[in-house]
């Protein structure tokens, strides 16, 4: 019994050590209503709060005539998206999505081919779903596969 429990958190242990850069510890999607609880009306001081089981590292962004914030949201080491503020800093202007582990409603993130439908509106290389048009994809034009998804009311 005790070999085997030894040899169960063993493998574990070595399973374990790359998980935070595999899976999420939840599914989380990004949609027309935000990202996961984040909404555009969460307050961004909030931000670090709003999703359990995520690190997230406050950063700043001072150009000429603008001050944003940033949330870097991360599992382990694996930078997952940036939560962007407004001017004010006091709600979100944008969530990019810099991993291909957070997926939009119909299981597509980056890396993966954006089917054409006819909801979905391209100029050049940025579309958006007439359904969600707060949600944008930079598409690579020849292989139709996406490059970056960003969320944006503002």
């Amino acid at each position: 019994m005790f070999r085997l429990s030894s040899l169960v958190l063993f493998a574990l242990l070595i399973n374990g050590c790359d998980t935070p850069n595999r899976s999420l510890p939840y599914a989380l999607s990004i949609t027309e209503e935000g990202l996961g609880s984040l909404h555009p009306d969460t307050p961004f001081s909030q931000v670090n709060t709003s999703l359990s089981g995520f690190e997230f590292e406050k950063l700043s962004q001072i150009t000429p005539g603008q001050n944003e914030m940033i949330f870097l949201m991360k599992r382990g080491e694996k930078i997952l998206a940036q939560i962007v503020s407004d001017p004010s800093g006091k709600k979100i202007a944008e969530i990019q999505i810099t991993s291909e582990l957070i997926k939009n409603r119909y299981n597509q993130g980056l890396g993966d081919p954006l089917p054409t439908g006819k909801t979905l509106h391209c100029k050049g290389d940025i579309c958006q779903n007439e359904n969600e048009p707060s949600v944008h994809y930079r598409i690579d034009q020849k292989t139709r596969i996406i490059k970056e998804i960003t969320f944006s009311r503002l």
